[in-house]
């Protein structure tokens, strides 16, 4: 027990309600007093960092660690997590930046020094640098080096999106949930230094000028994994800004099913790039039983989303049509086309949204019973901002996010 034993104090404890001058002090005390307090989300984020802590472990965390023997290099890492189940003991050094301050190797390299001395077997970055995944790096490590102890990396905004998504967690209790909701409000807020992620990889525009000429590309062309997991950081990145959106539960949908792990949901998705040349984004709002659908067609430089609900219950054709429109008659849905699944046809019924506020009987026609599902569908269409790294990912969460706000105000979430 090294990595406790010497520590010349502690008493540097993290704390919830910090005090701190430093943007990266403030959220890593915040993170990590929230972790110590609620041990369902210290155990899903712990499993993230290749250990299985469960909810039983003798759990302890400290800040600002130092050491007292004389032989120890003299760094100081940001945090300290301790973990003993049984005979077994697992410990993490941790650096936290914020803002525009990166991850400095050499730092990171002392961490490893010193982590060899005092059993700690893992190091935890977080920054707002991106990382494909928390194992491979956003910064140079020597693999000689990374021997030494396990090295993971996190951005503060997928930790963001990480807390966000334990709002759906059925073993947080009542105050653990509501200790969340304040600590997702504090990294909500624009100063306390998270940067979102804001921009498809360096290879985005070139795979949209490769899927609209006769060479394209497969699922082997280099750089597509990249483009894949950029997207999905996006994907989860939106998942937390709509839950802050609707404070709904969202889940993360996904084409090879909401429980794909990982690794099933890149080989989707790279197939699904490398085939059609297109990606896709669904997001399950809990409560309401509505899905927001994202799809973008490289090889047409569009994105289209929609918005699907159910209709109201305990009404027929004519009646759900006419609350649909109702409840609409105060969005600017202009630009909008709405879809009616009704039973027992092949084809949905698709109207511009203008032609159905003016004659709601073109919704329903002659049908008797309720629609499967009402959707309302937008387009964007513009090559060169889709082409772009980051304008292509403005278009995406205006469109998404301004469609959310208005099914608030009409009442579909």
């Amino acid at each position: 027990m090294k990595s406790i034993e010497e520590l010349t104090s502690r008493g540097n404890k993290p704390r919830l309600v910090p005090t701190f001058k430093q943007q990266e002090r403030n959220l890593l005390s915040v993170f990590m007093s929230l972790i110590d307090i609620v041990p369902a989300i210290r155990g899903e984020f712990l499993k993230t960092c290749g250990y299985a802590s469960g909810r039983t472990c003798q759990y302890q965390s400290h800040m600002e660690v130092t050491y007292t023997s004389p032989r120890f290099p003299e760094v100081r890492p940001d945090g300290l997590l301790n973990c003993i189940r049984g005979k077994n003991e697992w410990a993490a050094f941790v650096e936290a930046k914020a803002s525009n301050s990166p991850i400095r190797p050499e730092q990171i390299i002392e961490y490893l020094d010193l982590a060899a001395m005092v059993d700690v077997g893992t190091i935890i970055t977080i920054s707002n640098e991106f990382a494909r995944v928390p194992a491979e790096l956003p910064y140079h490590i020597a693999a000689s080096k990374r021997r030494k102890a396990d090295v993971f990396h996190f951005a503060w905004a997928d930790i963001r999106t990480f807390l966000a998504l334990q709002m759906n967690n059925p073993d947080i209790d009542e105050v653990e949930h509501k200790i969340l909701a304040e600590c997702l409000e504090f990294f909500w807020e624009p100063t306390c230094g998270i940067i979102t992620y804001d921009a498809m990889p360096p290879d985005w525009p070139k795979f949209v000028e490769a899927s609209g000429n006769a060479l394209g590309f497969g699922t082997n062309t280099k750089g597509i994994t990249e483009i894949v997991h950029g997207w999905a950081q996006e994907r989860r990145d939106l998942c937390s800004k709509l839950i802050h959106e609707t404070y709904d539960i969202v889940e993360l949908g996904h084409q090879a099913g909401v429980r794909a792990d990982a690794d099933l949901r890149l080989k989707v998705d790279r197939k699904a790039l490398a085939d059609d040349y297109s990606l896709s984004a669904e997001y399950i709002f809990k409560k309401s039983k509505t899905k927001l659908k994202i799809l973008a067609k490289l090889g047409r430089c569009k994105t289209s989303l929609a918005l699907e609900m159910p209709p109201p219950a305990n009404r027929m054709a004519k009646a759900s049509v006419n609350w649909f429109v109702n409840s609409a008659s105060d969005l600017d849905l202009s630009d909008a086309i709405i879809s009616f699944d009704w039973k027992g046809t092949r084809q949905d019924v698709t109207i511009p949204f203008p032609e159905l506020k003016s004659n709601p009987e073109l919704g329903y026609g002659d049908q008797k019973e309720a629609p499967r599902s009402i959707r309302v569908i937008r387009d964007i269409h513009d090559v060169r901002r889709f082409k772009s790294r980051k304008k292509f990912i403005e278009d995406i969460e205006k469109l998404a996010l301004s469609t959310v706000r208005d099914a608030k105000i009409a009442g579909w979430l």
